[in-house]
């Protein structure tokens, strides 16, 4: 075929019955709904998306015109470039200074650090490090008053960037919500930085507490907005306007593993952002607000770690099709004790490699016209608003957050979530699946103690009086005062798994050998279907197996029983082998056996399970169990006080 002839190619129309037709032969003559998924949203999304199902969707033909949907700016990134802001980790000024120097001359565009770590700052030293030319990201959390209080003292000519925190969801994960006086502090500390450095954002509208306790994309929007209107409300109480505290704010999120919830999270979020600034006769630049983005600390195990990287990089793909202005990825060993050299270069790095490998920056608005895209953006932005008016009507986030109703749904999402994880509706690997038992992981770094001074102050200007040069930031630490609250519980997702590996750790700490036998029915080719998923099952504890030789005989089995001598065997085979073996082989077993737990890999019908548990047979192990309840269970075997070599 020649080349103009290959050109001429095309694909025959297809028919939407027919590729239904075509799909459910596939399926065997199941319905299609098999290919339907419901999401945590409470969303149902479908197989396959076409223009038919943006008939009632109004769509925006481009970016940078209201309703923002596909983008704040016409040029996208080539217009407002994206900014790479690695969270920059160190416990000592200078070391600060040196890291930062090195992640410029890398290519990174802002300047963000953990400000946790940087507690004992001096004001002299923090005067040296944010005279920079670069843009700050910086989330100040628990020290924005001591912080402000350095940048207003300091002899600095400008700032621009981020420098804030968000009194209501920092407050939150303490058990609290703001009173009158930790508000009006906190609205002095906010007036006089506006007045010195107005291009720098003081308002952090942080929803990151919330998804990490479990937070669905429904209910990040929601409070984001909703915690909007608070701060908007609140300051037009104190003689500002509107204008001049939306001017203030930036929006930070957190990034999840669900790439195309992400991405229209991001576009929904600007849509109702830009009705919501309507409402208050907000319009033009001011609605372009700063919106930041971080990869998912949620979706992050200590477990075989380098999946984090795909984890990580995958997250941050979504939110620049999401288009955020401000980006920072979590380094994949975070929670495996000091962070490495390696993943903190890896972290910096994915961002360069998305813009000038992927050439993400290039395209304005890679996403639009994605039909899914497209309508779960309108699906969300419709739930998101219902979910927003809802709490409006409650009283508003504060409201919500005392009553503790805002908690409760938040926790039942969490609780889903691991619930699916647990019975791998949901799959991590390296957590719940193909877990590596020879790995080693480390316990969380706590790092470097800083005592808060938890200082008692009337005005922000008393706290200005206090600094001097050699003064820290954890020294001038302000007393948090408030209401208590339920606490916004912080969670990653994969710690009830990792907990029953560091329970399996502390057992062969002290000794024993934590092993099971696979008693296997029949020839290789019957019983390795279910070998393998139960080795898969029990090395996710932290268990490891050994594996008998095939056993055509219950005296076969009973010689491997003899000789190993573990605390809990598991029967594997066909259920043919099963039938034919029968009780008997469960009753041999156990006789003079009774300190030994069996259970059967997979699950016997209805009308044989009687008598096999009348035999002797404690459960079984199978898809679509619940794992974190049964390997805690088995652990307890070891933790008992036997020693099994």
């Amino acid at each position: 075929m020649k080349m103009e002839e290959m050109k001429a190619q095309s694909f025959d129309q297809v028919s939407l019955g027919e590729w239904k037709k075509t799909a459910e032969a596939s399926l065997k003559g199941k319905s299609l709904d098999k290919l339907h998924t419901e999401t945590y949203e409470q969303l149902t999304l479908q197989p396959l998306y076409l223009k038919a199902d943006l008939e009632h969707v109004e769509e925006e033909q481009f970016p940078g015109v209201p309703a923002y949907t596909r983008g704040f700016y016409k040029g996208g990134y080539v217009e407002q470039p994206l900014k790479t802001a690695h969270r920059l980790k160190a416990y000592s000024a200078t070391d600060l200074q040196a890291k930062l120097s090195a992640a410029i001359e890398a290519g990174q565009d802002a300047l963000s650090f953990s400000i946790e770590e940087q507690a004992r700052m001096t004001f002299l030293e923090c005067s040296e490090l944010l005279a920079s030319p670069y843009p700050l990201y910086i989330n100040t959390k628990a020290h924005f008053l001591a912080l402000s209080a350095f940048l207003l003292k300091a002899d600095v000519a400008e700032l621009q960037g981020v420098v804030g925190t968000d009194l209501l969801s920092h407050f939150a994960t303490k058990g609290l919500v703001p009173d009158e006086q930790a508000l009006a502090l906190h609205v002095e500390a906010l007036t006089e930085m506006k007045q010195r450095y107005p291009k720098v954002k003081t308002i952090v509208i942080d929803t990151v507490p919330y998804h990490l306790a479990g937070a669905n994309a429904i209910q990040e929007i929601a409070i984001a907005l909703s915690e909007a209107v608070f701060y908007i409300e609140y300051l037009k109480g104190k003689g500002w306007t509107p204008l001049e505290a939306v001017q203030l704010f930036s929006f930070h999120f957190a990034i999840g593993s669900q790439f195309f919830m992400e991405v229209a999270k991001l576009r929904a979020f600007r849509k109702l952002w830009t009705a919501l600034c309507e409402s208050y006769e907000i319009e033009g630049e001011a609605v372009k607000v700063t919106i930041g983005a971080e990869t998912s600390e949620f979706t992050l195990s200590k477990l075989d770690r380098h999946v984090n990287i795909l984890r990580t990089g995958s997250e941050a793909f979504a939110a620049m099709l999401g288009g955020v202005e401000y980006l920072q990825v979590t380094p994949f060993d975070q929670f495996n004790g000091t962070t490495s050299a390696l993943a903190e270069r890896v972290a910096k790095n994915i961002p360069l490699i998305l813009q000038s490998e992927s050439h993400l920056t290039k395209v304005v608005d890679p996403a639009g016209g994605s039909y899914f895209i497209e309508f779960l953006t309108n699906e969300l932005a419709q739930a998101a608003w219902e979910k927003f008016l809802q709490i409006e009507e409650s009283g508003g986030l504060l409201s919500v957050l005392k009553a503790g109703t805002l908690q409760q749904e938040l926790a039942k999402v969490l609780e889903q979530r691991i619930v699916d994880l647990a019975v791998r509706k949901k799959s991590m690997i390296g957590t719940n699946i193909y877990a590596d038992l020879n790995e080693t992981f480390f316990s969380e770094y706590e790092g470097m103690e800083v005592l808060l001074a938890d200082r008692p102050v009337s005005s922000h200007k008393e706290l200005l009086n206090q600094v001097s040069e050699e003064r820290t930031l954890a020294e001038l630490h302000v007393r948090d005062s408030g209401e208590p609250v339920i606490p916004v519980k912080s969670q990653r997702l994969a710690e009830p798994f990792e907990q029953l590996r560091e329970r399996a750790v502390g057992i062969q700490a002290s000794g024993k050998t934590i092993q099971a036998g696979l008693i296997c029915l029949g020839k290789l080719k019957d019983f390795k279907p279910r070998a393998d998923y139960v080795t898969g099952v029990l090395s996710t504890g932290g268990i490891s197996v050994k594996v008998s030789d095939e056993c055509h005989s219950v005296e076969e089995a009973l010689q491997f029983v003899q000789k190993t001598q573990f605390p809990y065997y598991c029967i594997c085979g066909k259920d043919e082998a099963y039938t034919e073996f029968g009780p008997n082989l469960m009753a041999e077993l156990k006789q003079g056996q009774l300190a030994i737990q069996v259970d059967l890999a997979g699950k016997l019908p209805e009308r044989e399970q009687a008598e096999w548990l009348a035999a002797g047979l404690d459960g079984y192990v199978f898809a679509g169990q619940n794992l974190l309840d049964k390997l805690s269970s088995l652990l307890a075997l070891w933790e008992g006080g036997a020693t099994h070599e």
